[in-house]
């Protein structure tokens, strides 16, 4: 595997692996893994750079910092694993005058969407993933499929990513297990209370210390349910109480739950409660 030599970076050699592969050579159209590396004894600082891909980090050894968007400083130390996300301000590396070992992957495709909605991305926070030789055999293994330019290989290398990303999103939630408090029911009791209006979903995270991706998390894990699909079955619960209790008309009752537009909210009562607003009334 080629290694090359960055002064800035790092005084050993340094591993970065751009895609040799065109994109419509891939199976995979859905994920893509972009640049991957392994950066041995890296001493780079970097202050306010804004990326354009997901990324997951992982460090060997050493410490440092990490910092998304100006927020609290976090520590970094052997073992400790963090993601990037597109479009958010990061200040990160090594302490001045020490090094960390890295591994890093960048990634995009539609497919990310749902790994945010599913939670197996977890932006913002540092997580103690223990030094792990299993995962650095992943991460070597990753680069090393990506490294000889063949197109079965970088799909390989996207189907071994997605199940890095499980287990990380494993290790995040047993983060939040150890150190957070059974919020769940309180969760619930706010999102129930948001009913008759429009959930403020980033307030309620940020009530509670957690991220948007563990809300997600924990709402689908509970639930069995996305966190948005979630809330349009409790106002559509609602809806049939209303429309099984009270006179009210389906447009009034679909303005009370905020749903602008009545046909779309007729479409999502059909979908989730299986017979549409008016049948459901007459069924009395």
């Amino acid at each position: 595997m080629s290694e090359v030599m960055d002064y800035m970076i790092s005084p050993y050699p340094v591993r970065i692996i751009d895609p040799k592969v065109e994109s419509s050579r891939l199976r995979l159209k859905a994920i893509r893994i972009g640049q991957a590396g392994h950066l041995p004894g890296r001493i780079w600082f970097r202050s306010n750079v804004v990326f354009e891909h997901w990324a997951l980090v992982y460090i060997i050894s050493g410490n440092g910092t990490y910092m998304e968007n100006g927020g609290r400083v976090q520590q970094v130390r052997a073992g400790s694993l963090f993601f990037f996300r597109p479009g958010c301000s990061y200040s990160f590396g090594p302490a001045p005058g020490g090094n960390w070992d890295e591994y890093y992957i960048n990634f995009n495709g539609t497919r990310v969407a749902e790994w945010v909605e599913s939670g197996l991305l977890e932006g913002g926070t540092v997580f103690d993933a223990h030094a792990s030789q299993e995962l650095a055999s992943v991460f070597e293994q990753v680069l090393a499929l990506m490294e000889g330019g063949v197109p079965a290989d970088a799909d390989r290398a996207a189907a071994m990513l997605e199940g890095l990303l499980l287990e990380c999103s494993l290790i995040t939630e047993d983060h939040y297990r150890t150190r957070q408090p059974d919020i769940l029911p309180l969760i619930r009791e706010e999102l129930n209370a948001c009913i008759y209006g429009t959930p403020d979903l980033w307030g309620i995270a940020a009530k509670y210390h957690i991220s948007m991706s563990t809300l997600r998390r924990l709402v689908r894990r509970s639930s069995g349910y996305p966190l948005h699909e979630y809330i349009h079955r409790l106002k559509m619960a609602e809806a049939k109480h209303l429309l099984l209790n009270t006179s009210l008309q389906v447009k009034a009752i679909a303005g009370m739950l905020h749903y602008a537009d009545n046909f779309y909210f007729s479409r999502l009562f059909k979908k989730y409660m299986g017979v549409s607003p008016l049948i459901c009334r007459n069924s009395l």
